[in-house]
């Protein structure tokens, strides 16, 4: 196939696997689903899911037993003075306290991305989209 013909990743069909039905993942709530060999954490935060990979990177800890919280930010959007920011967003790894944002898996204070997953909710049942 020349590369003007090959299929985009958009265009790919991607596969939706099954979590877990909605009446029993509730706000509050979170699961660690296996999907290959790969772990993966799911939240419902609020009624909002959101999916990362779920193990950390410094040494393995598992993230979905990780708790949920909100962090202290300076910088210039502040005006240099601290605020409490990201309540309920923060992802706290279980092991050594390192931090994630829930929404985009990037860690507080390092240069480091958790890989995130899109998470739907079809005919009662929340499912990853891979």
């Amino acid at each position: 196939m020349t590369p003007d013909k090959q299929p985009s990743l958009r265009s790919r069909s991607r596969r939706k696997i099954p979590v877990a039905p909605l009446h029993d993942f509730p706000p509050g709530t979170r699961m660690e689903v296996k999907v290959g060999s790969v772990q993966i954490a799911v939240f419902n935060v609020g009624g909002d899911f959101y999916a990362l990979y779920g193990r950390c990177p410094h040494q393995s800890a598992p993230l979905s037993r990780g708790r949920l919280q909100g962090t202290v930010i300076c910088n210039a959007e502040t005006c240099w003075k601290t605020e409490w920011a990201h309540d309920g967003e923060v992802l706290v790894c279980p092991g050594h306290g390192m931090e994630y944002h829930i929404r985009s898996g990037k860690a507080f204070g390092y240069n480091l991305r958790l890989r995130t997953y899109e998470v739907v909710v079809e005919d009662g049942q929340v499912k990853l989209v891979m």
